[in-house]
């Protein structure tokens, strides 16, 4: 089947015409999409940092592994949880990076003190009495 002619104002420009409708056409059809649905807002991400357990007693030399629970934001992966551990008072007792707390020889009252690496204003703070 033979092309159709379309008929140019200069019959030597004839091929380029045709190339210039058919680059309009293409163009069109890719500005002519369909509309889309504007995208849900997102909720502002609010970390948190939760501390189990909170209080505990122990004896002297004795352990206890604490967990710090924490939210992380949506498609966000950690290698490991982006917490630190302290023990606030100096010979209170030591503590593993991974927070497993050990007793000091030494009775008291003291407290275990989380803060989340990637939010550092976020903490939270755990009694230990030791016996």
């Amino acid at each position: 089947m033979p092309p159709i002619p379309i008929p140019a104002t200069h019959p030597e420009r004839g091929l380029w015409s045709r190339v210039g409708l058919m680059l309009g056409l293409l163009l069109c059809l890719g500005a002519c999409e369909s509309p889309k649905a504007a995208p849900e807002p997102m909720e502002p991400f609010v970390p948190t940092l939760t501390l189990r357990p909170t209080a505990v007693v122990l004896t002297r030399g004795a352990s206890q592994a604490f967990q710090a629970e924490i939210n992380y934001p949506a498609e966000v992966r950690y290698l490991r949880q982006p917490v630190l551990w302290r023990v606030v008072e100096p010979g209170g007792g030591t503590l593993t990076p991974a927070g497993v707390y050990t007793a000091p020889a030494t009775p008291g009252t003291y407290h275990v003190h989380a803060v989340r690496d990637d939010y550092p204003a976020l903490s939270a703070v755990a009694t230990v009495t030791v016996k």
